[in-house]
């Protein structure tokens, strides 16, 4: 399972703002009923945590969501590269075309 950008062969020459640009346009290249499933596969994940804290009362929740609002991108990420995988070769495409 592929967690990172750096990870994928096709887009190791790129810089990090460059990966996530291509990221960004194969996510918007899905079909909507692949996003409906990338945003449900997302909730399935973050719900549990977020009910977990409703549990957590005062002031110690805040260094609670603090932590969860920085977790956030390093659980989501691997899910999105995931369902963006078969489009990313069509974004690279995409994204040199709009370079030149």
């Amino acid at each position: 399972m592929i967690i990172r950008l750096s990870q994928i062969k096709s887009l190791e020459r790129y810089k990090l703002r460059d990966k996530q640009r291509i990221l960004a346009i194969a996510l918007d290249d899905m079909p909507a009923m692949r996003k409906v499933a990338l945003r449900i596969a997302k909730l399935s994940v973050l719900i549990p945590f977020f009910i977990a804290l409703a549990y957590v009362e005062g002031w110690s929740l805040l260094p609670i969501l603090l932590l969860a609002g920085l977790s956030y991108p390093l659980l989501t990420s691997p899910i999105e590269i995931q369902f963006a995988k078969p489009w990313i070769s069509n974004a690279v495409d995409k994204f040199e075309s709009q370079q030149d």
